[in-house]
């Protein structure tokens, strides 16, 4: 179901900052001719950077080690490391080579990126303030291509009739496009979103993909209980994907499932994927199910639940990991024990979303992933996790696409680990 909006404003920014930098980015062989990000970056790494973060309660110091192998050895932050600057915990992504990391200080509003040179040692190159252009120093972000990345937010005000009484929620969506090669501003819109039933409202927006010409964004929406005042969060609305042309950033339209409701935007971990067949698949929180965009709109003739696929009774999850020809990888918890860390009810499977199958692997007990955000396709062609239970040691994971078995996976380098500390992933 499709619901469109008019487009009230738009502006394009071209900041080329003349700092005299002539880098350009690795090519990736999985980028589609439109601008597709991949995720995760595939197979032609000079360096795994390894990120930690030393607190679990986000306002987390964030350190990066940039190294050739991963697959054998120890890996410390004891004394090593390079701190991402960040006021909560940073928003990070890597290059498909794995020679250049970029940074979002969330907090702080602004944007880095540096040259990895292995190690502790990261130059940076280009940094942007995007907190005036966004009106907030946290926006979020996602590397939608090798050379792009949009930044956004989503302002909102609750609007009252000449009796003061309630009448609605106003939502607004900040779009802003970052060149990469030297964090240039590009295009920027400002968007305002209509209302929908019952006072739900869009408050937080995350997560595009580009496919075809089109940004598709994961949505959360809040309602507003007039008697008391405050938002409330019923998750009962249906999963809701928001479109916007691009890289023009206009064009607003929203699909709707039949198939599910609640979050579509995830929180740290991707959650958007375009496949080799053209389609989009994204993934619901809680209850967790994939389900697929085709044809620019919801094909409601497919939903994949992941609790009836792993034999559960609830499940939820962040976001996944595609890494090709329909396979992908997803951090789940059993949603009937809870999230938090005192549950500590996570773990990973290895899902087919063309057969709509999921293998529970046989990983250590006590994982919270919350806050994990990374992993890629290595050299070798295996998918590489950086896993920990809490407050104790983990490893580099890595997992064989090609076999179904919860055994397919190889332990890499040896990872230490803190009370209060975790691993936000491989880039």
């Amino acid at each position: 179901m499709i619901f469109k909006n008019t487009f009230l404003s738009k502006s394009k920014i071209n900041l080329l900052a003349a700092i005299g930098l002539s880098l350009s980015l690795f090519s990736c062989d999985t980028d589609d001719d439109n601008g597709s990000k991949t995720t995760p970056p595939v197979g032609n790494q000079s360096y795994y950077n390894v990120v930690f973060g030393v607190s679990s309660e986000g306002n987390s110091g964030t350190y990066a080690q940039a190294l050739e192998n991963i697959s054998e050895g120890n890996i410390s932050f004891n004394g090593k490391g390079f701190e991402v600057p960040s006021v909560r915990t940073a928003r990070i992504y890597g290059s498909p080579s794995g020679e250049f990391l970029y940074n979002l200080s969330y907090g702080g509003g602004m944007i880095y990126k540096y040259q990895v040179n292995g190690g502790s040692n990261y130059t940076q190159l280009a940094e942007t303030n995007v907190q005036v252009a966004m009106g907030t120093a946290y926006p979020r972000w996602t590397v939608v291509s090798k050379d792009n990345a949009l930044v956004h937010t989503i302002n909102t005000e609750n609007q009252y009739d000449e009796n003061e009484n309630y009448t609605y929620t106003k939502s607004e969506a900040v779009l802003q496009n970052i060149g990469l090669e030297n964090m240039s501003l590009e295009e920027k819109s400002v968007l305002e979103i209509p209302s929908f039933e019952e006072n739900y409202h869009i408050w937080r927006i995350d997560n595009p993909t580009i496919k075809n010409g089109k940004a598709y964004y994961g949505v959360a929406m809040r309602q507003f209980d007039p008697a008391t005042g405050e938002n409330v969060n019923p998750e009962t609305y249906k999963a809701t994907t928001m479109v916007v042309d691009y890289p023009e950033l206009t064009n607003l339209q929203f699909l709707r499932s039949e198939n599910a409701q609640g979050s579509t935007y995830g929180y740290r971990t991707p959650v958007y994927h375009g496949d080799e067949q053209g389609d989009i698949y994204h993934l619901t929180s809680n209850p967790a199910k994939l389900l697929k965009i085709s044809n620019e709109d919801y094909d409601n003739s497919y939903s994949f639940d992941l609790a009836n696929a792993l034999g559960m009774a609830e499940v939820g999850a962040n976001g996944w990991f595609y890494v090709g020809n329909g396979i992908g990888y997803v951090p789940f918890y059993d949603a009937s024990k809870g999230r938090g860390k005192e549950e500590a009810a996570w773990g990973v499977a290895r899902i087919d979303i063309y057969n709509q199958t999921a293998t529970k692997l046989n990983l250590p007990n006590n994982l919270w992933m919350w806050y994990y955000q990374s992993g890629v396709v290595g050299r070798d062609g295996k998918f590489y996790m950086a896993i920990t239970p809490l407050g104790q040691k983990g490893n580099i994971y890595k997992f064989d696409p090609n076999s179904t078995s919860p055994d397919a996976f190889e332990v890499g380098a040896q990872l230490e680990n803190g009370a209060d500390s975790f691993y936000l992933g491989v880039y």
